[in-house]
């Protein structure tokens, strides 16, 4: 029942009860049906429950998010023709607005979505005008404005707060680097310092040594030729995690990438990231800074969200964009998409690549032999 309860009628968690209280705006519709006898009642009272269905399955899945609107609309519309109500609208406004779609379907939307209400506003307004009841200019500006509003209000008050979100995120990720880079500072100032010091040392001694004990000369040379192989493999493991691209990396760099091209990074589930094996990180950002090129070149998407997730068995990580998506032959001759799934299959991964209101990659390295932290 839990299940059933969480799949098909609540509204998801990350939402608090900001859904349930915009639903008390739902109860002026089942007014205007109460004076309805017989079956016809129930056939009203059935629409709305699917209006309200509809709209709540909107924030759980992207797919068939047009249609869904499309539906809603026509809803809208046949209570604004039947019962001279306008105000079924406002849920449709606010959908349209606050989900993360991008700028060019958007416009489509939103486009439907005022041709809609201007014919059912028309229709209403000829009706006040050519019956018998008195309106002010003042009821004439709530009736156009409360539903006209909403999907303007909503989609930037959502811009901004994915602009927040992605400028909190990359001064996080940039603290975190300015961290590293003190850590290798450190290093350097504590191993190759101290280490220098006493080569310098152990050769000043071996220099006072030359001409009056060869033996311990050798002794000292011998020493400073053991300490320098020690210190160039220390140099050649810090070069080497230089060139290891990490998560912090990739998502900083792919930040700065897609800022350029106007298009905003979220990322959730970040930080826990940080403490995969090095093997895995890697990976993924390489596959990262694939997605973010063709996100950047092809997708037209104002968006771009990456979700990092772990489980006892496997890391993942996907990455999606609200642009144009992308066919079947794209994805087949994609170089690009070649080379993430090649990566991914080396470690005995898998990929995926679907379309749904956009790109949407899920990649998947099981925590075998060789991956596990």
């Amino acid at each position: 029942m839990k299940k059933f309860l969480r799949t098909q009628i609540l509204f998801p968690q990350y939402l608090g009860l900001a859904p349930y209280f915009w639903l008390i705006f739902m109860l002026p519709a089942f007014s205007v049906i109460t004076d309805i006898q017989g079956m016809a009642k129930y056939f009203w009272l059935a629409v709305i429950v699917v209006y309200i269905k509809i709209y709540r399955d909107c924030f759980m899945t992207a797919k068939h998010f047009s249609l869904r609107v499309s539906i809603q609309l026509v809803i809208d519309m046949t209570f604004a023709f039947v019962f001279n109500y306008i105000f079924l609208f406002v849920f449709t406004s606010f959908l349209i607005g606050s989900f993360p779609v991008s700028k060019k379907v958007f416009k489509r939307l939103l486009w439907t979505f005022y041709l809609a209400l201007g014919v059912s506003l028309s229709w209403i307004l000829y009706i006040v005008y050519t019956g018998t009841t008195k309106i002010d200019i003042f009821e004439i500006a709530l009736l156009i404005l409360s539903p006209a509003l909403p999907v303007i209000a909503s989609r930037s008050l959502g811009e901004q707060q994915a602009k927040r979100q992605a400028l909190r995120e990359e001064n996080q990720r940039l603290r975190l680097l300015a961290t590293e880079r003190d850590r290798i500072a450190q290093a350097l100032h504590d191993d190759l310092g101290q280490s220098f010091s006493l080569i310098a040392l152990k050769a000043e001694v071996a220099q006072k040594f030359m001409e009056k004990d060869l033996a311990k000369t050798k002794e000292q040379l011998e020493q400073i030729a053991n300490e320098s192989r020690n210190d160039l493999k220390l140099v050649r493991q810090i070069v080497r995690d230089l060139k290891n691209e990490t998560l912090i990396q990739a998502l900083h760099e792919a930040s700065e990438k897609l800022k350029q091209a106007k298009i905003v990074l979220l990322v959730e589930n970040e930080t826990s990231a940080m403490n995969w094996k090095q093997e895995v990180q890697q990976i993924f950002a390489r596959n990262i800074n694939e997605a973010v090129t063709n996100a950047i070149r092809h997708s037209q998407a104002d968006i771009f969200t990456v979700i990092f997730n772990e489980d006892e068995y496997n890391y993942q990580v996907i990455i999606k964009d609200n642009g144009t998506g992308f066919s079947l032959k794209e994805k087949q001759d994609s170089f690009g998409i070649i080379g993430m799934k090649q990566r991914i299959e080396r470690v005995s991964g898998t990929s995926s690549f679907e379309a749904k209101n956009g790109t949407q990659i899920t990649l998947t390295i099981p925590k075998k032999k060789g991956t596990e932290n």
